[in-house]
């Protein structure tokens, strides 16, 4: 995949943390991306797989976007 076309995790995370001002960031965003997960019927081996490369598709980011209620994308 082209890197135009995906965003790191961290990207994330810091645009989250960043509007939303969480006491616990890292804990935060491992809570909304694994419920961000279970909604979009996606498994738990699919989130390691995402946590370990890093990285979402453009596509995949601004769905995740939306499930935290905010366009940081």
């Amino acid at each position: 995949m082209r890197p135009q076309e995906k965003i790191e995790l961290q990207t994330l995370r810091d645009r989250l943390q960043s509007r939303m001002n969480y006491r616990y960031p890292d804990f935060a965003f491992e809570v909304l991306l694994y419920g961000w997960c279970k909604k979009s019927h996606h498994s738990t081996n699919w989130l390691s797989d995402v946590k370990r490369r890093g990285w979402l598709s453009l596509a995949m980011a601004r769905d995740f976007a939306d499930y935290c209620g905010y366009m940081f994308v």
